[in-house]
């Protein structure tokens, strides 16, 4: 009778794969215990032996020794022989389990019928109930208790295993096969006691998973398999994957047919030396999105009983567009390209290769549709369209039936209910899915992203956050690959799940990005010097390598995509593409939506400001800007809406939703990067138009913002003012006025860049609010008059009318009679808004000048002979040429030589001077104004650096000491 195994060959195959004896504990003594036990059985040793003698032996060095079932334990152990069944006192030879001392605990789940050498397994035996010994091993496994699950029937020349409710299948070890590695392989895999049974009633054995799986498998022996229904199989393993590294495809079957991996994938460019997907692609044309087939190909289908061939394919080139393939390259005979010439040039087949024209085919398989607006929650949150993503989020909010991977990733990118709602999303997710075995990967991914919130649900101050972190804690991903998922996917799935939770794919992105920078540098470097280069598009190999990344984390929905790896990375890419940009003929010719957005997200505001600080401008493609225009759009118009009375209000779905501290991190550096991009974008007013009137609205209502997140919003406006009419920044101007208050930061800054604009952009513009200008001043005051601060409101008075002006003046003098502060007198003669010849500010002081030089006074530069306080002074003085003569200036007592030298250069006694006193005061600018033309100190100089040349000694000679002076012995 032919045997029908429990698992087949090709069954095991998928698990086998890298399944190592080395594994295997003591794998040199099983090895010597099998050889020993073939030899007695060639000798005709075991022949000899009647069963009773050999039963024992055999039981303890097969069961025990080679399968390690302990057996010699005195308390515990898992191999017991003739053990009494529980209804007729009968025994079996041998059962494994888990027994004990106390008989009562024993649990039964394998029962052993043990024949000598020269019994049949299959014949009856000649007793008085004519049982084979198939059947009276069957006949003890009802009688253990409940737990049996298997039966062994061996005659020592071989070991059956059967599973207790199926006499008809059975998985056989020969005794003399076992010295075949193939088949020790496969007998320890399934049979070996870490494998075989669990204690657990409730815990499966990787056996019984196995079990499950080969019982649930219809298979069939199948014909030649079409080279389509190969490609849709391999790829639809992946489906539950949004992107998979095309490294990765481009070295699975079909598409590869070596026995190793291979490196056939290149721009957008799968190759493959597979002869089937040749023949297959040659019949094949693609127009307009349209797979055309020709007659022998639509032939070659019929004869193969391909169905569906266009769906089919369709779906495959869909998803290999996904993964960012859009081209295949096909050779008809490999073997033929490596002639003697190429073998001598040790060119590898598991690198791509040229090939005769005639002996490859190319086909372009983009079937994407170019122009469909896409309105996922990816895109909506890309777009800055938070309103509409929030919506749709909401909308399923109550409803668990509709939770999906997408759905969580939706609220992670949100931050939603500080990430406790991602959490219980993919908990949901994930208890769902858990015995589906084809929906491993969603399993494993949504297991993933919960470990990655670890770190990020403790911001959460709801009281059950240290019951969700010690369940994430608890979270083993090691045992979930390779204990859980191991059966339930197959090998090249799981060696890609295992590449994901390893970060495999960011860690390449990483080395390839910095080999790259390396390159770009050394490339500007050339170019600089006046050399050229012709070769690779380093710009381009960068962002190709840093699409693979963000479609990685992006439509695989993982969360990493917000730690530090991966915003590092943003950082990298946009530092290496300008310098690209500002390589002269060799870099990159403008900047894309995708870059831009990408930053915006990812980057820190004070790394992008640190990044674009000697950044100019840079320049945008066209499309690039219309999208980059409507995504600010939709950022300042999610925040707020019209009511009733056409008057606006703030959106409460967003500023809801902006209560999670994660998103209102997000929102600010999105509004900060945003406009720190618009100040270095060479943006005309037209693009601007529609936004200015939309961002007055904003900032009437908004009430997220921190004063540091509207610096760089200040900056843009100062820098680009002449994209805003007057009555804008007006209007921006007055939001300020009135929603400053005395302690708060927040409008500083606008009240003094939007004067500072107008001064800059519109010379002639007044401001003549009055109402506004008593408002803040009332807005510069405590309630009950007991402190003032009127520094927020000089600027507004440098840009005021008569009016408004005096109102303001008025008020400063004011306060500088009731109480003279040093500050904001500076600020006021800084910013001209009065005259220092007004009362007797002017000696007031000077005499805080010279308190202020006192030996316990913060001292500046190296030398150390001044206070910041004296030198402040008077560069002050410098600045507005104020003469030292006059009366007040005598309060100044105990100067030495080098605070009299800055407070009168002119009249110095020279015989005194330093030329390092010139180095401590380098960046005043004001000051060293005043040094221009005094012989004395030019000849000083000079003679110090004929002696020892200081460069910044000589920088401060040529700039500011020889104006409008004849040729000097050094010039």
């Amino acid at each position: 009778m032919k045997n029908t195994p429990i698992f087949s060959e090709l069954f095991l195959s998928k698990f086998l794969y890298d399944f190592r004896l080395s594994n295997i504990p003591n794998i040199r003594l099983i090895k010597d215990k099998i050889e020993l036990m073939i030899k007695e059985l060639q000798s005709g040793k075991i022949d000899s032996l009647k069963e009773e003698e050999v039963k024992s032996r055999f039981i303890t060095t097969f069961f025990g020794d080679i399968l390690n079932f302990n057996y010699g334990n005195a308390d515990a152990w898992m191999l017991r022989e003739e053990k009494k069944s529980l209804t007729d006192g009968s025994k079996p030879d041998a059962v494994l389990g888990y027994f004990y001392a106390d008989k009562q605990r024993d649990d039964v789940r394998v029962v052993i019928e043990v024949k000598d050498a020269k019994t049949s397994l299959d014949e009856k035996q000649k007793r008085i109930n004519s049982a084979s010994p198939v059947d009276q091993g069957f006949s003890y496994a009802h009688k253990t208790g409940g737990g049996c699950r298997w039966v062994v029937i061996t005659n020592i020349r071989e070991i059956r295993f059967y599973t207790s409710r199926d006499s008809s299948k059975y998985q056989v070890y020969k005794l003399e096969e076992l010295k075949d590695e193939s088949k020790l392989r496969e007998l320890l895999f399934l049979f070996h006691k870490d494998n075989f049974i669990k204690s657990d009633h409730l815990d499966r054995s990787s056996t019984d998973k196995l079990l499950e799986l080969s019982e649930g498998e219809n298979e069939k022996k199948l014909g030649k398999v079409h080279i389509i229904d190969k490609m849709y199989r391999s790829l639809k393993r992946f489906e539950d994957f949004g992107f998979v590294n095309p490294d990765y495809i481009a070295s699975i079957k079909p598409f590869n047919i070596l026995d190793e991996y291979v490196w056939h994938y290149r721009d957008s460019m799968l190759f493959t030396i597979n002869e089937e997907i040749y023949h297959l692609i040659n019949g094949i044309s693609i127009e307009e999105g349209r797979i055309i087939f020709s007659d022998s190909i639509t032939q070659d289908f019929a004869d193969a009983n391909v169905d569906s061939a266009e769906e089919k394919l369709r779906w495959c080139f869909t998803f290999l567009n996904k993964c960012l393939i859009t081209e295949i390259h096909a050779v008809k005979d490999y073997q033929s390209e490596f002639t003697i010439k190429k073998a001598l040039l040790n060119i590898p087949k598991t690198h791509i290769f040229s090939c005769q024209n005639d002996n490859i085919i190319r086909l372009e398989i983009n079937i994407r549709e170019s122009n469909n607006v896409c309105d996922c929650l990816i895109c909506n949150y890309r777009n800055f369209d938070f309103e509409r993503l929030i919506k749709k989020l909401k909308k399923v909010e109550a409803s668990p039936d509709y939770y999906s991977m997408e759905y969580a990733f939706g609220n992670y990118l949100l931050s939603s209910n500080d990430y406790r709602t991602p959490y219980f999303i993919l908990n949901e997710i994930r208890n769902k899915v858990k015995t589906i075995p084809e929906k491993g990967v969603t399993y494993f991914l949504s297991t993933l992203n919960i470990k990655f919130l670890y770190n990020k649900v403790r911001m959460s101050t709801m009281g059950d956050t240290g019951q969700i972190r010690s369940e994430i804690r608890a979270i083993d991903l090691d045992k979930l690959l390779y204990s859980e998922l191991e059966y339930y996917v197959e090998r090249e799935v799981l060696d890609y799940l295992k590449k994901v939770k390893e970060d495999d794919l960011i860690h390449k992105v990483q080395e390839n990005v910095e080999e790259l920078f390396e390159k770009i540098n050394e490339l500007k470097v050339l170019i600089d010097e006046g050399g050229s280069q012709t070769g690779p598009n380093y710009a381009y190999n960068l962002l190709k390598n840093y699409e693979k990344c963000y479609l990685h984390h992006y439509h695989n929905g993982l969360f990493y995509l917000k730690f530090e790896r991966y915003t590092r990375l943003s950082e990298r890419i946009l530092h290496a593409l300008l310098v690209s940009y500002n390589t002269d003929g060799h870099g990159l010719l403008y900047f894309t939506d995708f870059v831009l957005t990408e930053s915006i997200l990812n980057i820190p505001n004070s790394k992008l400001k640190k990044i674009l600080l000697q950044q100019q401008s840079i320049e945008v493609d066209s499309e690039s800007m219309e999208k980059f225009m409507v995504k600010l759009k939709n950022l300042l118009s999610s925040y707020i809406k019209k009511s009733f009375f056409n008057d606006f209000l703030k959106n409460e779905m967003l500023t809801s939703q902006l209560q999670n501290w994660g998103f209102q991190q997000q929102y600010s550096r999105i509004f900060a990067n945003t406009f720190t991009f618009l100040s270095v974008i060479d943006i005309e007013k037209k693009d601007f138009s529609n936004i200015a009137q939309l961002l007055i609205n904003f900032l009437e209502v908004e009430d997220t913002l921190a004063h540091f997140d509207l610096k760089m919003l200040e900056e843009f406006i100062f820098k680009r003012g002449d994209l805003f009419e007057d009555i804008e920044l007006e209007s921006i101007l007055n939001i300020a006025i009135r929603r400053t208050e005395i302690h708060n930061l927040k409008y500083e800054g606008l009240l003094q860049c939007i004067p500072e604009t107008f001064i800059k952009y519109r010379r002639f513009y007044k401001y003549s609010n009055l109402n506004l200008t008593r408002r803040l001043l009332l807005n510069c005051e405590r309630e009950d008059g007991s402190f003032t601060n009127y520094k927020k409101a000089i600027y507004l008075a440098q840009v005021s009318n008569a009016s408004c002006r005096e109102i303001l003046v008025s008020a400063f003098r004011g306060f500088l009679d009731k109480n003279f502060d040093v500050d904001f007198y500076e600020l006021l003669l800084h910013s001209g808004v009065i005259e220092h010849s007004e009362s007797n500010y002017l000696e007031k002081y000077v005499l805080y000048a010279n308190t202020g030089k006192s030996a316990r006074a913060y001292k500046y530069g190296n030398l150390g002979i001044t206070s910041y306080v004296y030198l402040g002074f008077i560069n002050l003085v410098s600045k507005l040429h104020i003469d030292v003569n006059q009366d007040c200036f005598g309060h100044l007592k105990d100067l030495n030589d080098f605070e009299r030298w800055l407070l009168d250069p002119v009249n110095f006694n020279y015989q005194k001077f330093d030329c390092q006193w010139l180095i401590e005061i380098d960046g005043f600018s004001h000051i060293l104004r005043k040094m221009a033309n005094i012989p004395e100190m030019l000849s000083s100089v000079e003679e110090s650096l004929e002696s020892d040349f200081n460069p910044v000694l000589a920088k401060i000679k040529y700039r500011h000491l020889v104006l409008n002076t004849a040729k000097t012995k050094i010039g």
